[in-house]
């Protein structure tokens, strides 16, 4: 990995603005990690694996659960450090946080983990968490994984009280992921535990996706360059935010909080500006992104501003369109529609939730083809499919997921 800043590019919709009159602009930035540059050593790893082994893991789900932990374990070096909880009515860590040094007791105590009981899951990440924090070191990558397949029901269930902790830890530098397994567990839950914590949420439809899923997790964390990222966007003069289409979380300072800095893995944020009309070209819009380097002390901060030429109006047309700020625009607006169906399916309104759908697919249809806009209609197809033939759980497990991934620019 290198140590180099990350490259912000704006893109608008159009590269000019029309002399005399005002604008809506629509934008894209585009923020793109430094690739490596020279092999130089990662941050160490710090990871507290949480592993749901209730009743509703027997099977499959328990045997792909133990696959993806002792694969994650495999992938360890020996200056990393990693705990095993596992929790059901009851919580046991069957490794404390030790070094990946001496791998096969881990991966033992492991391949021994079998299914049973109920659902302690807020107390299970509390103890996984507690794991982390007791060998806490700022430059390392500190993270706690939970992966569960039903709902919080013994101890902690309030959704609100668990994101909170969530946070507090992740303010202390220690991020959860959170993978959910099946059409049991509570996505909203899981969602915002991962939004809170800093870290990402995986729907993992069949247990056979798990170790898959595991080693996009650790292969992402190996990568991270940055964490605790923000975006600060800051019109001048009398230009202002109409919309910004990726409804993410944002920090105290009103800044968006963006997922993590990770090599190879560009992040997109797509807006609309309302520009008053000019006469001459000027800087009209600030942005400001700021993370945490594990490598280097100290929050890190990137500035760049917009300006466009001006050209009369008449000429305008002579510009076209930019096919990436089209493309995720409709891909954006797809995900906001997914968010109305689960509004509905919530509600019982499932016609109504077929309807956004429906209208979603025109949208996307309108922009400019691509691989992603395809693919983005088959889902849609796809998921008003479910809604269709009664499969409302899986429908909108798989709107939830689709909806998180695409506002932070990550594959699904």
């Amino acid at each position: 990995m290198t140590s180099s800043s990350p490259q912000i590019d704006l893109i608008p919709l159009r590269a000019v603005l029309a002399s005399g009159q005002p604008t809506t602009l629509d934008l894209v930035v585009k923020i793109t990690p430094p690739a490596p540059t020279v092999e130089v050593q990662r941050p160490p790893l710090n990871l507290g694996l949480v592993i749901d082994r209730s009743g509703s893991m027997t099977g499959a789900k328990i045997d792909y659960a133990r696959q993806a932990a002792c694969y994650a374990v495999e992938q360890l070096l020996p200056t990393d450090r990693v705990s095993v909880t596992i929790f059901d009515d009851r919580i046991e860590t069957i490794v404390p946080s030790t070094p990946a040094l001496q791998k096969t007791p881990i991966l033992q105590a492991i391949q021994q983990v079998s299914a049973r009981g109920s659902t302690a899951l807020h107390g299970a990440w509390i103890e996984g968490g507690m794991q982390v924090g007791q060998q806490l070191q700022p430059a390392w990558l500190n993270r706690v994984i939970l992966l569960s397949d039903g709902l919080a029901n013994v101890g902690e269930t309030n959704p609100d009280v668990i994101a909170a902790d969530v946070h507090g830890l992740s303010k202390r530098g220690i991020s959860t992921t959170t993978m959910g397994v099946g059409n049991d567990y509570n996505e909203d839950m899981l969602e915002a535990m991962a939004r809170s914590g800093d870290g990402n949420f995986y729907h993992i439809e069949s247990p056979q996706q798990l170790p898959s899923i595991f080693q996009t997790e650790l292969f992402g964390l190996m990568g991270t360059i940055g964490h605790q990222v923000s975006l600060g966007i800051e019109p001048q003069s009398d230009v202002a935010v109409v919309d910004v289409f990726n409804d993410l979380d944002r920090n105290q300072y009103g800044r968006l909080q963006l997922p993590n800095l990770i090599v190879g893995m560009p992040i997109l944020i797509a807006l609309r500006l309302k520009v008053p009309a000019l006469t001459e070209s000027t800087e009209f819009c600030r942005f400001r992104l700021a993370w945490n380097d594990p490598n280097q002390a100290g929050r890190q901060v990137l500035r760049v501003s917009l300006r466009l030429p001006i050209v009369p109006g008449t000429q305008l047309e002579e510009f076209p369109l930019n096919p990436i700020v089209q493309e995720q625009i409709a891909l954006l607006l797809a995900a906001r529609a997914k968010a109305e169906a689960v509004r509905q399916l919530d509600l019982g309104n499932f016609a109504e939730a077929s309807k956004s759908l429906q209208c979603a697919q025109q949208a996307v249809a309108a922009a400019p083809a691509s691989a992603l806009t395809q693919t983005e209609m088959q889902r849609l197809q796809d998921l008003d499919k479910d809604i269709t033939n009664g499969e409302i759980a899986r429908s909108r497990k798989n709107a939830v997921y689709q909806r998180y991934s695409s506002e932070r620019s990550r594959p699904v």
